[in-house]
């Protein structure tokens, strides 16, 4: 049975997945079309350098639910993900990536948690065809999150389920791939916005080459955690009145 909301905004983020695109396109609109009475999927390609860029104009030539949003140069999938949620016409937003980790059939998963919570996190029940490189930097940057900010999630960086207007109204500054997510939703619940997990199956990548864990990108992703660390830190710290 469609979901009877307004709709969902469905973000993905493209950079260099000539292999994937078809594939995760046809997967996508099944599955939304079994669950919602309106929707659409926003790809939004990264200046990629191989076909991407093509196959995602050609899909979007023939399925009315996609829109192709081309960044002139590439600005990284956190930046690339804001500039689709920017876009979101449907009262509901999500992403996914273009190697198709969540299946958004298990949406069905999520959408009745909107009930009793603000913001509905998917939490990976396993690390599939994670590198021991990747389950150790994911270890960290989780830690850091726990150490440093009073939202102690088992998962901030798969995939989350939004009304539209509580992603409007946290405005998150971050833009790096790993700090964009957890940044809104730590700003969301020190808001008053009520989170809610749930266990969702994680899908490894079986083509193409993930770019997340490149050293640049967790830097960039440590430098914006550690900012906005300090920032709510100053803002919640209270000043001390000057002695006369």
């Amino acid at each position: 049975m469609p979901w009877g909301g307004d709709g969902i905004t469905v973000v993905f983020a493209a950079y260099n997945e000539e292999k994937n695109v078809e594939a995760a396109m046809a997967q996508a609109l099944d599955a939304l079309r079994g669950q919602f009475q309106r929707f659409e999927i926003i790809i939004v390609e990264d200046a990629s350098r191989d076909g991407t860029p093509a196959l995602c104009d050609a899909l979007a030539a023939v399925h009315p639910e996609i829109r192709v949003l081309h960044n002139e140069k590439n600005l990284g999938q956190g930046a690339t993900l804001v500039r689709g949620f920017q876009q979101a016409r449907f009262d509901l937003v999500t992403h996914n990536a273009m190697d198709y980790p969540f299946d958004l059939r298990d949406l069905k998963l999520m959408t009745p948690l909107l009930a009793e919570a603000d913001i509905v996190v998917a939490v990976r029940r396993s690390q599939a065809g994670y590198s021991p490189y990747r389950v150790l930097t994911s270890a960290v940057h989780r830690t850091l999150l726990h150490l440093l900010f009073p939202l102690r999630l088992r998962d901030y960086n798969f995939v989350q389920l939004y009304p539209r207007s509580v992603w409007e109204a946290v405005k998150v500054e971050a833009r790096s791939t790993a700090f964009l997510t957890p940044e809104a939703l730590i700003r969301a619940y020190d808001m008053g916005y009520r989170v809610r997990e749930v266990e969702i199956e994680y899908h490894p990548r079986t083509a193409g080459v993930a770019t997340s864990g490149k050293p640049k990108v967790i830097l960039h992703s440590l430098r914006d955690m550690f900012a906005f660390w300090w920032k709510r830190l100053r803002r919640q710290t209270p000043r001390r009145k000057k002695l006369i």
